[in-house]
């Protein structure tokens, strides 16, 4: 089954509409826990009514200073950037910062 990384906004509009178990339809839906939090503020009934099918996962630890960093940027919200990062961690696309310094490292020692 297709696993699915989800940020606040589609669970939200789609709670709003009364539409949730649509969201189920597109896979196994997986939120990192700021998501869970940002839905708590925005839905008081989400503590007690978060679908059974909505996994809460916390961000992996190397993330977390990207995740802070794309926050104190203004460029997404903890929830955006915490979905990012869990999404592309779990990509065979994903490449860290630290991978492509290396790469540039090794890159100019052969190239000088």
């Amino acid at each position: 089954m297709r696993r699915v990384v989800s940020n606040t906004g589609p669970l939200l509009h789609l709670s709003e509409a009364q539409a949730l178990p649509l969201r189920m339809q597109t896979g196994e839906v997986y939120i990192p826990r700021a998501v869970d939090v940002e839905m708590e503020q925005r839905d008081s009934m989400w503590h007690n009514a978060r679908p059974s099918w909505i996994h809460v996962e916390t961000l992996l630890a190397p993330y977390n200073g990207e995740a802070t960093a794309w926050r104190q940027a203004g460029l997404l919200d903890a929830g955006e950037a915490e979905a990012a990062l869990n999404r592309l961690a779990q990509s065979s696309l994903w490449v860290s910062a630290n991978v492509l310094a290396e790469a540039r490292s090794a890159l100019d020692q052969r190239l000088s």
